[in-house]
């Protein structure tokens, strides 16, 4: 828990002095997985990602997620145990992504170009999400892939076949801005 608070005033301590920057500090969310085999297909899901984003001008500029992989529930307390042991939770117990590069395509749309760390590794990942605005909050959802052979992670088995290597992440993050 140290290290994530460390982490993300590590990401508020590099952030310059500009006279239109704002703090949005991660007031609610939802990160589900979906994982996929032959013989069946399953999810879960976490709403205890800590994370900050920061914007400058009106633009979102830095953005620093972390989500405590234990946090995750599939409804099935076998699945997620050893989810935890192909994931190396024990040694690496959090997922993060983290980007300083956030370009804005359009009103509603962002490109996300940042790293995503898992099992120890950190990859550079570009997402292509929602973002939507109002009042005070700030809201970034949609969907995007994660392959778990990139981590250098072993694949689990079940009837002698191996997971799919992809999973698809969905997000939903509402910012809500600091006083």
């Amino acid at each position: 828990m140290k290290s994530l608070y460390l982490f993300l005033f590590l990401l508020l301590s590099v952030t310059t002095g500009s006279y239109a920057q704002f703090s949005f500090t991660l007031e609610s969310s939802s990160i589900r997985y979906n994982g996929y085999h032959v013989a069946h297909d399953w999810s879960g899901v976490s709403t205890t990602a800590k994370g900050i984003l920061i914007r400058e001008e009106g633009v979102p500029h830095r953005i620093a997620i972390s989500v405590p992989l234990n946090s995750f529930d599939s409804n099935s307390s076998n699945r997620d145990s050893n989810a935890l042991r192909v994931l190396n939770a024990l040694k690496f117990p959090e997922v993060r992504f983290y980007s300083e590069n956030i370009r804005e395509i359009d009103a509603e749309t962002v490109e996300l170009s940042g790293f995503f760390e898992l099992n120890g590794l950190r990859k550079e990942y570009r997402v292509i999400l929602n973002a939507e605005e109002y009042g005070d909050l700030y809201e970034i959802s949609g969907e995007f892939k994660v392959n778990l052979l990139e981590f250098d992670l072993k694949l689990p088995r079940f009837l002698l076949k191996p997971i799919d290597e992809n999973i698809d992440l969905t997000v939903n993050l509402k910012f809500k801005q600091n006083s």
